[in-house]
């Protein structure tokens, strides 16, 4: 086994630039604690290479220990010399989420926020983390990204996050902690065995080391090599789809064109490339089916836990899971704000000659009459002239080609009993008052704004 040191360190981390920043996730456990300690005497050595370390510590309020773990950790910075940050975080699970996925949620998205321009992140996971990571994923079932395991760095926030003690195992760590006379905590909850990780800790992982000692240096060696695969099969992806990679919408035909495995590669890769979770294989494979055999006029919906695939058309939209509208109506009033999950509308104080042609503004007469906001339930009919006329909302929609699935999230704005406007749809701008006038503004939900910047853009992404 490779001994662990610092020079070990300064290598892993391939000779940090002059001036290099660093912050380091620090639990306190013994994992963070040796690559705190590693990285001062690192530090101390070349102090005009590394020039500064800083320790963040995330206060998660899971366990009743947690204020007496915060203060252990300001306790070994100041004994380091090292600043001592701290970031408190909500990490209680959601509904159907599970607590470890929150907190990790919680903890990167408090990493991502404090990291500056520039500076380098570094974890502690070591090579039997990585292994546990591995088989986590083959027991779920994951493709060759997953099976890659948890990336030796990637870009996070404003820095970057590097793991530098991947080729460690966690028995060369404690040798290190030994020879210096570290102190750490222990967080009993890693050792229950009911969770996934910690039963593979326990149980599996030490039966393979006993069996196989090099299992966790093997296992590093291929999560590499699918690493390299799967980057492989995400510049497939983007040549398949060419331009339209990073669309919100892809063509149908663009698609049907491709074999069923390289369709099931170019889905995949673009949900990534969104951000967007990848669906479970089944829900892939039935997505494919129905981009086939559904007709051209039939709407296909696929859903899986955070995100939906629609086909509509010629296009397949990738989103975020969609928000559901609330039903009846609410009153809209100035200086008081409307929020749903749809988004948030207010009405912003003008004069008609300081709006835009495409606002949507409202008169002091409108206001008197009552004006409300709703959401479609169908048969509405929208009036489109002063004299009365009106035409159907459905026609309206199809003519301004709004996209199916965002056609019941868009606000209806109704003066008096009267259906006037449509948040987000700029061609039933009404006619321009004299005098004073409220403009509306909304801030519609992030999973809506694929399907609005088509209308902004005013065609079909389909047929660029």
């Amino acid at each position: 086994m490779q001994p662990f040191t610092a020079d070990a360190l300064a290598a892993a981390l391939g000779g940090p630039p002059s001036g290099s920043h660093c912050m380091v996730a620090f639990s306190g456990g013994l994992d963070s604690t040796v690559l705190l300690h590693a990285l001062v005497e690192l530090q101390r050595r070349e102090p005009m290479r590394l020039r500064r370390v800083r320790a963040l510590h995330v206060h998660h309020g899971l366990q009743r220990q947690a204020d007496e773990w915060l203060a252990h950790c300001a306790t070994v910075c100041a004994a380091l010399g090292v600043r001592c940050e701290h970031a408190w975080v909500d990490a209680r699970a959601a509904a159907g989420e599970s607590p470890e996925a929150a907190a990790r949620a919680a903890r990167y998205a408090a990493f991502a926020e404090r990291l500056e321009k520039g500076e380098m992140l570094l974890l502690a996971h070591h090579a039997d983390d990585q292994l546990e990571t591995l088989l986590l994923r083959l027991m779920r079932g994951s493709a060759s990204r997953g099976l890659a395991g948890m990336p030796a760095r990637r870009p996070l926030g404003a820095g970057e996050l590097r793991r530098p003690l991947l080729d460690w195992p966690r028995a060369a760590l404690d040798d290190y902690a030994g020879e210096h006379g570290l102190v750490w905590i222990e967080d009993p909850s890693n050792a229950a065995t009911l969770a996934d990780r910690n039963h593979l800790r326990h149980a599996v992982v030490p039966a393979l080391q006993q069996r196989w000692p090099a299992a966790a240096r093997s296992a590093a060696r291929a999560a590499a090599q699918l690493g390299e695969d799967a980057d492989l099969l995400a510049q497939l992806a983007q040549l398949d789809l060419g331009d339209t990679f990073g669309d919100a919408a892809l063509p149908v035909a663009t698609l049907r064109r491709l074999s069923p495995p390289r369709q099931r590669n170019a889905l995949r890769h673009a949900l990534l490339a969104r951000g967007l979770p990848l669906p479970p294989r089944a829900r892939l494979l039935e997505a494919v089916r129905q981009l086939h055999e559904a007709a051209v006029d039939r709407c296909v919906a696929v859903r899986w836990e955070g995100a939906e695939l629609h086909r509509e058309g010629d296009s397949v939209w990738l989103l975020e899971t969609l928000p559901s509208p609330p039903r009846g109506r609410r009153a809209l009033a100035p200086q008081q704000p409307l929020h749903d999950a749809c988004g948030e509308l207010s009405l912003v104080a003008c004069t008609a000659g300081e709006a835009s042609a495409e606002a949507c503004l409202f008169s002091a007469a409108d206001l008197a009459a009552g004006l409300s906001v709703g959401y479609r339930q169908g048969g509405e009919r929208v009036v489109t002239a002063p004299q009365g006329g009106a035409r159907s909302l459905q026609g309206l929609l199809t003519t301004a080609r709004v996209p199916v699935w965002l056609r019941a999230r868009l606000p209806l704005l109704f003066v008096g009993e009267a259906l006037v406007a449509l948040a987000g749809l700029d061609s039933t701008a009404r006619a321009r008052p004299q005098g004073p006038c409220w403009r509306l503004q909304w801030r519609a939900a992030r999973p809506l704004a694929p399907g609005l910047a088509q209308l902004r853009r005013g065609h079909d992404p389909a047929h660029d």
